[in-house]
């Protein structure tokens, strides 16, 4: 497949509420509503057909609500937590059955057209102290659970040459610390 067409269309729209409930606790409520439609497809280039009539067609809607509370308990110390819903769409290369190399990596990779979007549930918590003007100190903790994530795999077609592909695993749970 020499050639591909490819398009994503995305009508979505978001509301959000934030209120503080009582002195120095602020939560914040939102939900992001979308509808996305994603294609690709390969485009004859030749006299010859040559392409392999290998097409994606992705079609779906998501409710992605997200939380915030953030508790300011002292005037230069806060904490806040936060869970969201996120997704995560394949490249419009990482559908196509076409072979690309990567001149970084030094890969050969080739697309996978029966891919599918990830969905993440997200939690992270974090405490921030600001001691000065533009200076603070941060401390946080994440964790997502990955429904579908999209993974690289690679495989020895020839003893002598590796070629590089993707594929949905079928979960996988990411966290983490930072300072």
């Amino acid at each position: 497949d020499p050639k591909f067409a490819a398009g994503l269309e995305v009508d979505a729209f978001y509301l959000q509420g934030q209120a503080e409930i009582v002195e120095g606790l602020e939560l914040s409520l939102g939900a992001r509503y979308e509808d996305a439609q994603q294609a690709v497809r390969p485009v004859q280039v030749f006299d010859t057909p040559s392409n392999s009539g290998t097409s994606t067609s992705l079609a779906n809607d998501y409710v992605l609500p997200a939380a915030t509370l953030t508790w300011r308990f002292r005037e230069d110390m806060q904490a806040r937590f936060s869970a969201s819903q996120t997704i995560a769409r394949p490249q419009f290369r990482e559908l196509m059955v076409q072979r690309f190399f990567d001149p970084e990596a030094l890969r050969e990779y080739i697309g996978n057209p029966l891919l599918t979007d990830s969905e993440f549930i997200n939690f992270d918590a974090r405490y921030e102290w600001y001691f000065a003007d533009e200076q603070r100190v941060s401390v946080s903790a994440f964790y997502k659970d990955i429904d579908r994530p999209i993974e690289t795999y690679t495989s020895f077609p020839q003893p002598d040459a590796s070629l590089t592909s993707f594929a949905n695993a079928p979960s996988a749970e990411l966290y983490g610390a930072e300072f």
